[in-house]
């Protein structure tokens, strides 16, 4: 492997971006949280979920604030951020039916497998009410990741 194809590889070419500098930042955030749940058990919380979980998802947007902040200082980390929302970038809109169809069809047929093979399910829901919150506390922890691994290090990855 050439070393100009080692740089791009790890700096990327069309940008000053670091995707090696950025997974470092990224492990060194979560490391934090790896010891805060050997320490703190999730008891109550939902199906006993991690505290790794709960806090260690906003460590990509975090890093990659850190760094865009760096490099292009608050009006970067703004547009980091706008990204959560910029719809505009889908350019072929057939993309809307998995991203929107995807995971409620995901969850109904784990659901279905399990009742198949006679597994009960993992929690019981009772009020249909709490699945906008629901919603708002899954896109909000998928922004905390993707912003950060999509936002900043896909781009000089893919160069």
């Amino acid at each position: 492997m050439s070393l100009k194809l080692l740089h791009v590889m790890i700096n990327g070419e069309s940008s000053k971006r670091s995707p090696l500098t950025f997974f470092v930042l990224v492990y060194a955030l979560t490391i934090p949280f790896w010891v805060l749940s050997t320490i703190v058990k999730g008891k109550g919380l939902p199906d006993n979920l991690p505290v790794t979980d709960i806090g260690a998802v906003f460590a990509p947007t975090i890093a990659a604030s850190i760094l865009v902040h760096r490099e292009e200082k608050l009006a970067g980390v703004k547009n980091l951020l706008k990204r959560a929302f910029d719809y505009r970038r889908i350019k072929q809109k057939i993309w809307y039916l998995p991203i929107i169809f995807l995971p409620p069809i995901l969850y109904v047929l784990t659901y279905w497998v399990m009742r198949l093979i006679g597994l009960p399910p993992p929690a019981e829901w009772y009020n249909p009410l709490l699945i906008p919150i629901v919603f708002v506390f899954f896109f909000i922890g998928a922004a905390g990741e993707e912003l950060g691994y999509m936002g900043y290090a896909i781009d000089p990855m893919q160069d």
